[in-house]
């Protein structure tokens, strides 16, 4: 899973810096245009951990025993990447889903007043939800007049029809499985971003002025004491870091603050495409199947036999490992995945060592070609 991932956050890199480029060049065009681009992006990602099919793949077994007992030096640290990737990723969203049970618990508490939800334990408006969208005012805006909590009242209800908070949700798991790509977390950031803008866009554009729209935006500025996990799980009107730019895009008379046109929405989809294509056509590479329409089986001319980990040794662990691999057309294991885990000093010792195989590659009309293979290391104490 974790070579996958790796895979598709190296390919990914295209994908993040074109979909930068073109905001970057879009900067006072739709926001809900850059918004889409952003969004295209982190679509294209979750499109690009779809792992590929492989045909039927030959099978070979290997024995291997306590007599090449020891333990390899990097077994360790490779096989603490997957645990540590793991462990990060399932914090991450935990931290989110317990943003998203306090925004419930909030929610609950909150008093309805119209269509909204006044409550206490909030400094910004927000919204969040899905099939039941809310709206959530803090207490300090009950003082206001009528006019001016209407403002922010429309600025939450574009968020709801953009569906923003679905799609950040969306943003928040993908960011949680490449939380170690930077690349991410700034898409994320954007992401955001533009969507707060184009919630200020659809806002103006129904009647609303925009020295009006930034004195209520300063005014929620001069409450907001910092980020909590609530807000961090709900569509935030207001995050400081972003609030200057956004003053000053209020009060830009120049922006286009209409929707993307259908037209426009098109192009993304079709750059998204031209840019998926090529990493597409890398990823799926022709692989055989030994024996089917000529193909020729790969050989083994140099192998090592996996070792024991001491760990496994003291606690009599014996069994099987199942890899899956790709005998490249020049010999050597590629795309190597655990199929069948036993232990994990034992299942990363396997391979290793089935990365310093070297074959005799399988042939098809006399050229060497890509063949997949499953080998499995049976481990045995004597």
């Amino acid at each position: 899973m974790t070579s996958l991932i790796i895979t598709a956050a190296l390919k990914g890199i295209v994908v993040l810096v074109a979909a930068w480029i073109a905001t970057s060049l879009l900067r006072r065009n739709s926001a809900d245009l850059r918004h889409r681009i952003w969004l295209a992006a982190f679509i294209a990602m979750a499109l690009l951990l779809i792992p590929l099919p492989m045909p039927q793949i030959l099978r070979m077994t290997i024995d291997t025993s306590a007599a090449a007992a020891g333990t390899v030096s990097a077994a360790r640290s490779v096989a603490v990447l997957p645990i540590l990737w793991s462990a990060i990723a399932t914090l991450l969203l935990v931290r989110w889903g317990v943003g998203v049970f306090r925004l419930h618990r909030i929610t609950q508490q909150a008093r309805t007043v119209g269509a909204v939800r006044v409550s206490s334990s909030i400094r910004t408006p927000m919204t969040w939800g899905v099939i039941r969208p809310v709206i959530l005012l803090p207490t300090y805006v009950a003082s206001w007049s009528a006019e001016e909590r209407d403002v922010v009242i429309r600025h939450e209800r574009a968020h709801i029809e953009r569906r923003d908070w679905m799609w950040q949700a969306f943003a928040q798991v993908m960011t949680a499985i490449f939380w170690f790509h930077p690349l991410m977390w700034l898409a994320a950031r954007q992401l955001r971003n533009e969507a707060e803008h184009a919630a200020d866009d659809v806002t103006l554009a129904g009647g609303i002025q925009a020295p009006d729209y930034a004195d209520r935006l300063m005014a929620v500025a001069r409450q907001y004491t910092g980020r909590s996990t609530a807000a961090g799980a709900g569509v935030a009107m207001l995050r400081h870091p972003a609030l200057a730019e956004r003053v000053a895009a209020i009060l830009d008379a120049g922006r286009i603050r209409k929707s993307a046109s259908v037209g426009a929405r098109i192009g993304v989809l079709l750059a998204a495409v031209a840019v998926l294509v090529p990493l597409s056509a890398f990823q799926n590479r022709t692989v055989y199947k030994a024996g089917v329409d000529g193909v020729t089986v790969p050989k083994v001319v140099y192998k090592t036999q996996p070792s024991y980990t001491e760990e496994a040794k003291a606690a009599k662990i014996q069994g099987t490992v199942g890899l899956s691999a790709v005998i490249n057309a020049a010999g050597r294991a590629e795309e190597i995945t655990v199929t069948r885990s036993l232990d994990p000093g034992l299942d990363t010792n396997a391979i290793l060592s089935l990365t310093q195989w070297t074959f005799e590659p399988g042939t098809k009309d006399g050229q060497p070609v890509d063949v997949g293979v499953a080998i499995e290391f049976n481990f045995k104490l004597q």
